[in-house]
């Protein structure tokens, strides 16, 4: 079965966690099928020589414009590509180049399933130019899915609304990770020498660095450990560091960029936990990769990931500055424990979240998508 994977961006720094999710799909997909698998995107080529290794292609469409770039598609590249394949995974929601994707999908008969990534948690909210989107082309890419994917149960009952499809028809394929080789010796400056309370992300909005810094300095216990903030500046970092004009604890907070994968393992090792203070997420990739090394999580409720606390691998809050700091004051209440709850945490990702379990039923379901299409096709 070849399967064609879309997604705006293959950029490490800037694609964030659905960059990160299409590259391990893209390998596990085309192990587990005997076929590579070919992936589209507006930009990036973080993983290139990856692909190239394993025999994935790859169509890096350029673009135009910012707010809401445009694909400069090859109309016959990519009908090719279309052609070729037995089904289309479509990751993300507001953007030209899964709309242009499906419409081709629909014309070449090709099956196509639908992936929001937690973007439908914005379908109906009032910003005219999504309204707009919505109504005039984001239905029609809806409508003609022939299936679609959630990332967490809360999203699987957006999804449903939204597609007025029954919720038990949705299947749920979370994140995953693979436990990676850690260092023996530290090697980033940038990283404190004592124990850390890390935030790694985009710092934007969505992400909610801004909940987590106000958390951190209504917080004394919190204030005992220095706070990093890892992740590319998304235009929020000049916001941040205002909310420390004159404070005395400007020189415990952190602000080191964006780090890679070995980076950020490196970080996650040498943490005394990691704070995802997310106000929307579908499912945090960093939660599992951080996960993974056994670091304990303080999340909020809105990630999709609330088994943490059923575990006791941490706590789940909800994404205010009172929840957070509600949360950081219950960690730290025992130091001592929170090895503990990264152990539990790391045993329960290794046992739920690895990308073979997540390729092989998503196999299982395009097959079904492809036998659904293929019958609705004879009947039309």
């Amino acid at each position: 079965m070849k399967i064609l994977l879309v997604n705006i961006s293959l950029d490490a720094q800037r694609g964030g966690g659905t960059a990160e999710r299409t590259r391990h799909l893209a390998k596990a997909l085309s192990e587990m099928t005997g076929s590579p698998c070919e992936v589209i995107a507006m930009a990036g080529d973080s993983w290139q020589s990856e692909f190239d290794a394993n025999g994935i292609e790859t169509y890096i469409t350029g673009r135009i414009g910012h707010r809401l770039p445009v694909p400069l598609v090859n109309p016959l590249r990519a009908w090719k590509a279309i052609k070729s394949a037995d089904v289309i995974h479509i990751m993300g929601y507001w953007n030209l180049l899964s709309v242009f994707i499906g419409f081709l999908a629909r014309l070449a008969k090709t099956p196509y399933v639908l992936c929001p990534a937690g973007e439908f948690a914005s379908v109906g909210k009032p910003r005219p130019i999504m309204r707009i989107f919505h109504a005039l082309l984001g239905k029609s890419l809806i409508k003609g899915a022939a299936g679609f994917i959630a990332i967490t149960q809360l999203e699987r009952t957006l999804i449903a609304e939204i597609s007025r499809l029954p919720e038990d028809g949705i299947p749920v394929f979370s994140n995953a990770v693979s436990e990676p080789a850690l260092l023996p010796n530290r090697t980033q400056a940038s990283l404190p020498l004592e124990p850390y309370i890390l935030f790694m992300g985009r710092l934007a909005p969505v992400k909610g660095p801004d909940l987590l810094l106000q958390a951190y300095l209504a917080t004394p216990a919190a204030q005992a450990y220095p706070l990093v903030l890892a992740g590319p500046d998304f235009g929020m970092q000049s916001e941040l560091q205002l909310l420390l004009a004159d404070s005395a604890l400007a020189n415990k907070i952190h602000f080191i960029g964006f780090l890679n994968e070995a980076q950020r393992n490196e970080a996650y090792q040498h943490a005394l936990m990691l704070v995802i203070p997310s106000r929307s997420e579908a499912m945090s990739l960093v939660a599992l990769e951080a996960g993974i090394v056994g670091l304990p999580l303080l999340l909020t409720d809105t990630c999709g990931f609330d088994e943490v606390q059923a575990i006791d691998g941490g706590y789940v809050v909800e994404p205010t500055v009172v929840g957070i700091s509600q949360g950081l004051e219950l960690m730290l209440s025992d130091v001592d424990d929170l090895a503990n709850k990264g152990n539990r945490l790391k045993t329960y990702i290794i046992d739920h979240y690895s990308w073979q379990v997540i390729a092989t039923g998503m196999i299982e379901y395009f097959e079904g998508r492809i036998g659904v299409e293929k019958v609705r096709t004879t009947k039309s």
